[in-house]
């Protein structure tokens, strides 16, 4: 796989993607790997990708297995340190552990064996999900990328220390979208699971996404990471960045 290389990514070329095993590494690796070998561990993790914290029920009923069975998959993971529990009175909720579990999840499925292409019905459902989605707290797909490439084209974006920064016309704009930070945090490029390229992530990419969120420029669109830009959301971008969405 070859990531295609924009005008600011050429500055680290080398840098990412990192590998699966280094990411995997301050885990065990072979631990990693056997929690990652169940069908039904892997779609309780992969549902979490979206950055949202899950009762073990709802999980239950993604994974398609019996509450006891799951009681013993969350165990298993939360021992392993790939996701954390969280209480709330006797309310008890599942997330993923840290941006590092995110990133080597989204990092191994990017080793996916390449499918043949072969005739088939047009999934509606999977072109929502490559059109727009959240790759674990920040967005991604055609959108995501399209909104680091517009970040770009409006020198929005700098690197600093291999790092993803903000320059002085990003924080500008920044503050027009009502966010402040008394120091702003940095982001880093992340390769697209589904379009090979770059969207911003890190912690740069959360502090954007959840801004968006909060204007309502995107929208989730139920359940899982599918997400919509709204009419505002394009009708603001088209106006300030230039991004017009959805793509031609």
């Amino acid at each position: 796989m070859r990531a295609e290389a924009s005008r600011t990514s050429r500055g680290y070329t080398g840098q990412v993607p990192r590998s699966p095993a280094a990411l995997a590494a301050q885990f065990d690796i072979a631990s990693f790997g056997e929690l990652a070998s169940d069908a039904s561990r892997v779609r309780i993790l992969l549902s979490l990708m979206d950055g949202q914290a899950r009762p073990a029920s709802e999980l239950a009923r993604i994974a398609g297995v019996s509450t006891s069975t799951t009681s013993g998959h969350l165990k298993k993971l939360t021992v392993g340190g790939l996701l954390v529990l969280h209480s709330v009175g006797r309310h008890r909720f599942y997330r993923l552990a840290s941006d590092a579990v995110a990133d080597a999840l989204e990092s191994l499925a990017l080793l996916r064996a390449p499918s043949r292409r072969t005739s088939r019905p047009v999934d509606p459902q999977l072109v929502a999900f490559t059109n727009a989605r959240t790759c674990w707290r920040h967005v991604a797909g055609r959108f995501g990328v399209a909104l680091f490439s517009g970040l770009e084209q409006n020198a929005m974006i700098t690197m600093r220390g291999g790092e993803l920064g903000l320059s002085d016309a990003g924080t500008a704009w920044c503050r027009t979208l009502g966010l402040e930070q008394p120091r702003w945090p940095l982001g880093k490029p992340c390769v697209d699971l589904t379009e090979r390229r770059f969207h911003l992530g890190g912690a740069l990419g959360t502090l954007l996404t959840d801004q968006l969120f909060a204007l309502q420029w995107i929208a989730r669109t139920g359940e899982g990471r599918t997400i919509r830009v709204t009419t505002r959301g394009s009708r603001e971008l088209l106006r300030q960045l230039g991004l017009r969405w959805p793509l031609g």
